[in-house]
């Protein structure tokens, strides 16, 4: 609807005489004192007005989709990297889960079946030598 609009008042503007102004003096008879533009100039300012405004929003969306794919683009690969972070973490903590149970297994394998006669011998060392020291000072 737009472009078919500016087709027609450029066309019209190419097909009739060039453009035409004059500049108005102070008292000159006029309202005002400035530029005064004929029908085919005021509509070949009005439609480049209206080219301008919607090169420049053409422009702008073009720009916006850019930093939108941009920003989306950015996004996705962090998204990438913290799943690939999070398995990597999942990975070691299996791991070290691993580690663990295989530690306390050999662990229960090399300590001694009996403790509470270790713990018996131990005391009864003790007590022993306790006694012995104890005898030996007191000569």
């Amino acid at each position: 609807m737009f472009l078919s609009l500016l087709l027609m008042l450029t066309s019209t503007v190419y097909a009739t005489e060039p453009p035409k102004f004059t500049i108005l003096e102070y008292k000159a008879p006029a309202p005002f004192e400035g530029v005064l533009f004929d029908e085919n100039a005021m509509s070949k300012i009005l439609s480049e007005y209206d080219i301008a405004l919607y090169a420049c929003e053409i422009r702008t969306d073009y720009q916006l989709k850019i930093l939108r794919e941009e920003y989306e683009y950015k996004l996705e690969n962090i998204k990438i990297e913290h799943d690939s972070l999070t398995r990597e973490y999942d990975l070691f903590i299996m791991q070290k889960d691993k580690e663990i149970q295989a530690l306390s297994s050999s662990l229960k394998k090399t300590s001694p079946q009996y403790k509470w006669l270790w713990f018996i011998g131990g005391v009864a060392l003790g007590g022993a030598s306790y006694y012995a020291i104890d005898k030996e000072l007191s000569k």
